[in-house]
């Protein structure tokens, strides 16, 4: 099986028909890729996609470029909005092992 993971973006073509699991994760208070700007591209993807809010997580978080101009506040520690960022993208990524 293949997949495909988002960390706080949206897909740049529609993939709702490939055959690929696929993890969305995003920060509750990102303010450049906003929750509803991610939520509008829910239909270009698969059935079954796995949508992960890191609560009070923003746009730098996903990253470890510092502060973005635009980006919202943060509402928790970078630590602990990052292990669920990785324990969400750990998860998917051992279900796509064989056996």
């Amino acid at each position: 099986m293949r997949g495909l993971v988002l960390w706080a973006s949206y897909p740049a073509a529609d993939v709702s028909g490939a055959p690929i699991a696929a993890l969305s994760v995003f920060g509750s208070r990102d303010a450049l890729a906003t929750p509803d700007a991610i939520a509008d591209s829910w239909a270009q993807l698969p059935a079954g996609t796995r949508f992960v809010v890191v609560d009070g997580g923003v746009h730098a978080y996903f990253g470890d470029y510092g502060p973005q101009t635009g980006d919202g506040e943060a509402g928790v520690d970078r630590a602990t909005a990052q292990r669920q960022i990785v324990a969400a993208t750990t998860d998917v990524v051992t279900s796509l092992r064989p056996g």
